[in-house]
């Protein structure tokens, strides 16, 4: 008996050990969703906690952001650029869990205390951003909340810290639904207009717009600047990105279409006339109408200079799909990174094959001109093949995942061509992309 309480006596202070000696900081203990109390610290976060306690209580749910930059219930940021850092603290309490709550905490240079408490549009928190709109130099708090019901369409809160008789204090200066949203200075005059994703499903002659809005600094409010109809074909936008060329912002609307496809909105922002236009290529057609295709492929930087390349979807040469309905018969799709010059279109010498279910991708121009493919949608499997030797394959690629969480990618490669082409699994593998 004295040996087994003597043992757990250990185990307890190697715990204790561990606990003391973790690098656990004040943001990481509180990141966790619906902690109902907060662990007690010490030293400035203590302080911190009894400020937002002495505030709002203690049955509470701290709320954390589902995406974004900042993934805490408790967020740091200089948002007054007086070197000083303001805390914001997302919540719910016990009694009104469906009600999120923002509450901000300052610092006077000796206690932390309460400076404002808003209610939020919604029931969690998607994302928290600063961004600077208005000119003043101080930041504009922008977060995204959602209903638990609904992660489809958000509601973008912005907010500012102001001064009263009665000292600082949190405002809402406005209330957007949104799907996406995201700031720039499209015009180039040194303030930052915000360009967001209207989902107006309801009205089928506009289901997706995207809208520009702009902060008029004396009125305090923001004024409409533009906004440009989405395909009508449009059902869901998947990611939205930009770069800068000769002068303007381009943006790249990855969306995915009603009937599964994936197309990609490719507009620009004219400086003179201060509209949303799509880009068109040297004969006047729309790149958007381009960009048609299968594959979940998305805009990136695919060679890393700054420069948003669009996916164009083509069929790989000498090439079959194996499925159901085909048998052998259709040619492989492969999706062509490409970008406008001008209004001229330059295709990278970048061509990826997609896995039918978007598991995986598989860069295929280095085989190009050495080997016939194949793609088995049943058993997942992308083939390659000596052209004078469709019998048996080079080597094969293949998704494997046994459970929800595990993703691999199983390489086989034959002896002859390990002997003949010296490929190792190591060099194939440096063309595979789990997606």
């Amino acid at each position: 008996m004295k040996a087994i309480r003597k043992t757990v006596i250990t185990i307890m202070l190697f715990a204790l050990v561990a606990l003391l000696c973790s690098s656990c900081s004040f943001i990481d203990f509180f990141s966790t969703d619906s902690l109902i109390r907060p662990p007690k610290l010490t030293g400035e976060n203590a302080l911190i906690q009894q400020a937002f306690e002495k505030a709002v209580g203690k049955d509470v749910m701290l709320i954390s952001p589902m995406a974004g930059e900042f993934r805490s219930a408790f967020v740091q940021y200089d948002i007054n650029r007086d070197g000083r850092e303001e805390t914001l603290v997302l919540y719910s309490k016990t009694e009104s869990p469906n009600e999120a709550h923002l509450h901000l905490l300052r610092f006077d240079g000796e206690d932390w205390y309460s400076a404002g408490d808003m209610t939020g549009n919604g029931s969690d928190v998607y994302s928290v951003a600063f961004h600077e709109l208005d000119g003043d130099s101080d930041f504009e708090i922008a977060v995204s909340w959602t209903v638990s019901d609904s992660k489809r369409n958000k509601t973008l809160s912005l907010y500012k810290l102001s001064a009263s008789e009665e000292g600082e204090r949190i405002d809402q200066l406005s209330v957007i639904q949104i799907y996406d949203y995201m700031v720039g200075d499209f015009d180039f005059d040194g303030r930052q207009e915000l360009l967001y994703l209207m989902d107006n499903s309801a009205d089928t002659e506009q289901p997706f717009k995207a809208s520009m809005i702009k902060m008029d600094p004396a009125a305090g409010a923001f004024t409409f600047v533009c906004e440009l109809q989405l395909s009508l074909t449009v059902n869901v936008p998947v990611k939205m990105s930009f770069d800068i060329r000769d002068g303007h912002y381009r943006l790249y609307i990855d969306c995915q279409n009603y009937d599964g496809s994936y197309m990609t909105e490719v507009l620009w922002f004219d400086t003179a006339e201060l509209v949303l236009k799509r880009l068109q290529d040297e004969e006047g057609k729309a790149i958007s109408d381009l960009t048609s295709r299968g594959a979940p492929a998305f805009s990136e930087d695919v060679n890393n200079d700054r420069i948003i390349e669009f996916p164009v979807q083509k069929f790989y040469e000498n090439s079959v799909v194996y499925t159901k309905d085909t048998d052998g018969e259709a040619p492989m799709p492969v999706i062509t990174f490409a970008r406008c010059e001008g209004n001229t279109i330059k295709y990278l010498n970048r061509t990826y094959f997609y896995a039918t279910e978007g598991e995986f991708r598989f860069r295929m121009d280095s085989f190009a001109e050495r080997y016939t493919a194949a793609y088995d949608t049943a058993e997942k499997e992308l083939r390659f093949y000596q052209p004078d030797a469709p019998e048996l394959p080079v080597f094969t690629v293949r998704y494997v995942s046994e459970e929800p969480q595990t993703e691999e990618v199983l390489i086989r490669i034959s002896k002859s061509a390990s002997v003949s082409f010296g490929l190792t699994e190591e060099q194939i593998r440096r063309f595979i992309d789990i997606l």
